[in-house]
């Protein structure tokens, strides 16, 4: 029997349930009712008693302010929902509107549910390392109440050697501020750190979730941008999305258009290949197929490049994450599903001058559900969104069961090995 190719770690990341958000929480309203429910409940804090009043708000803050940036400033936010049917807001005091904003917010848990299919790249920041050491940002699916996705991020430190550690999530969790609507800006205080910063559906297209992103170092000359795409859910249909940040703190969405761009699962090649942008995509819903597009929005007619060919592949092919350039060409990790829809993780190799001919495959999966990985949320997956290479290490943080991260490493020298001998 061949020797595995993937190494299993002993690291792992589950979800946080007290990683939450504030939202407005407006009362629902029923036709033909009047008052309306605003309105009786802007009556009822307005006749508290202004010293109960003022117990509540220091109980609130008291209970509340440490799980949320900026907190009385953010039920003031809420409070102006409803302080706008008053004649003159000004006559609130600020623990009346602390109590009145209060009663319009909600907490969300951003991964009460999941955390899973992450992707890592380059972290921005490499200070304070020690030799063969590299920080990475990780980005990952949260998976909060009524199944919508976020898109939340965390740090780890590589090497020396075979050693992955996950540096500790900070907190609060801080939703970014958003301008715009379709295509939009979200902003986040420079003195949040990565692993507070969360992206919340904003566009209406994506109300049902922001899912799987996939990110990529770009590079183009002397200018490094992150790019990721991801999938926009809408609670009836998907639509690829686009991220473009040059800091991983401001974040330009957009939304992306053509032919290719019409099912899950796109991801951006790091550079441009002969002038153009390129993209693996899986517009069929069953192959990998390459696109290509002059300005990175709009993408032309996919032209397909790899099907099933394994038992462990045989229901559908997509990619786990945006090609690693290497000298022998790029490498592309693939997710197979198989019998039982079963999930396993391969690899693809591609012509570097010519990416739509493929090099060399894997015939066995270089990493596939097993043990405790087979039990979770969704069976028998395993899944990633991106890895990277480091130290002649091929760097693997994987979902397990759309429940929890896994981390595992291959020999980068006998990943390509494989992959010749079976192009």
């Amino acid at each position: 029997m061949s020797a595995p190719l993937a190494h299993r770690l002993p690291v792992e990341l589950r979800a946080d349930p007290s990683r939450v958000v504030a939202q407005p929480f407006l009362p629902g309203e029923q036709p033909h009712r009047a008052p309306s429910r605003m309105a009786t409940l802007l009556q009822r804090v307005l006749t508290l008693d202004e010293a109960d009043v003022e117990l509540q708000a220091g109980r609130l803050v008291e209970s509340f302010g440490g799980r949320h940036r900026d907190y009385p400033r953010l039920l003031a936010r809420h409070a102006a929902i409803a302080a706008a049917h008053l004649d003159d807001p000004a006559t609130l005091s600020p623990a009346r509107t602390l109590v009145l904003g209060a009663s319009l917010t909600a907490e969300y848990a951003t991964e009460a549910a999941a955390l899973c299919n992450p992707s890592a790249v380059e972290h921005p920041d490499q200070t304070g390392l020690g030799p063969d050491q590299l920080r990475v940002a990780v980005s990952l699916r949260a998976i909060g109440e009524g199944h919508i996705s976020s898109i939340a991020f965390c740090s780890a430190v590589i090497g020396p050697g075979p050693s992955w550690e996950f540096t500790e999530r900070e907190r609060p969790a801080v939703p970014g501020t958003t301008s715009g609507s379709s295509d939009y800006l979200v902003d986040f205080p420079a003195d949040t750190t990565l692993t507070q910063r969360i992206l919340r559906p904003s566009a209406a297209d994506e109300l049902g979730g922001m899912e799987d992103a996939r990110f990529t170092r770009f590079t183009d000359g002397d200018t490094v941008e992150y790019r990721a795409t991801y999938t926009a859910y809408d609670g009836h249909q998907i639509a690829p999305r686009l991220l473009l940040s040059h800091d991983l703190r401001r974040f330009r969405v957009h939304r992306l258009a053509g032919p290719a761009a019409h099912n899950k699962g796109m991801a951006l090649f790091p550079r441009l290949v002969g002038g153009r942008h390129l993209a693996l995509c899986r517009a069929d819903g069953e192959n990998i197929s390459l696109a290509a597009s002059s300005d990175g929005y709009t993408w032309n007619e996919p032209t397909l490049i790899h099907e099933p060919h394994e038992v462990w592949e045989m229901v559908q092919v997509g990619n786990c994450g945006p090609p690693i350039e290497t000298d022998r060409g790029w490498l592309v990790l693939t997710h197979g599903v198989g019998p039982m829809r079963t999930y396993a993780i391969g690899a693809i190799l591609l012509d570097l001058d010519n990416p739509g001919h493929v090099i060399g495959r894997l015939t066995r999966p270089l990493l596939e559900a097993d043990g405790d990985e087979r039990d979770g949320y969704v069976p028998n997956v395993v899944y990633s969104c991106g890895g990277l290479i480091h130290d002649g290490r091929l760097w693997l943080p994987y979902g397990i069961d759309d429940s929890r991260i896994g981390v595992a490493w291959a020999s980068l020298d006998d990943l390509l090995t494989e992959l010749t001998a079976t192009g």
